[in-house]
């Protein structure tokens, strides 16, 4: 009985508490997403040609067809990845609300109504950006 109530003495009771602090944050490490070398190549891959095919919307669709083919492709690919990744349900999101509320809708316009004009185009494009932004701030926050 006296060797419990030494040990919580000031000296003992700090060295239990470190244990302990270290065991929650050790395990705690392995509960947050780790780093993706691959998730982070597809917003930068998928960035910049999603972005580019867009601002060419002042042409007609027809034009651009596979294009848009190509890039629905990528931006599939790019969800089912982060969909596949543990503990990355966010970033599955943000990439299905990407394909799915804004790019798809755009090029779904887009060939309906064969051009758009400057203003629809650099309002999509922003909207897009600030959506990729969002994608690869999250990407990167993940401990390497």
């Amino acid at each position: 009985m006296k060797t419990i109530v030494s040990f919580f003495k000031p000296n003992g009771l700090f060295l239990a508490m470190g244990f302990v602090l270290f065991a929650t944050m050790s395990t705690m490490q392995s509960c947050s997403p780790s780093f993706d070398q691959m998730g982070l190549d597809n917003i930068t891959n998928i960035g910049g040609k999603l972005t580019d095919l867009m601002a060419k919307a002042t042409e007609p669709y027809g034009k651009h067809e596979s294009s848009v083919t190509k890039i629905m492709d990528d931006l599939t690919q790019a969800a089912a990845h982060a969909s596949s990744q543990k503990q990355n349900k966010e970033i599955a999101n943000s990439w299905n609300t990407l394909k799915n509320e804004l790019a798809k809708p755009f090029f779904d316009r887009w060939k309906s109504a064969g051009v758009l004009n400057k203003e629809v185009v650099k309002e999509s494009v922003g909207q897009v950006g600030k959506s990729l932004d969002a994608i690869k701030k999250a990407e990167m926050a993940k401990k390497k």
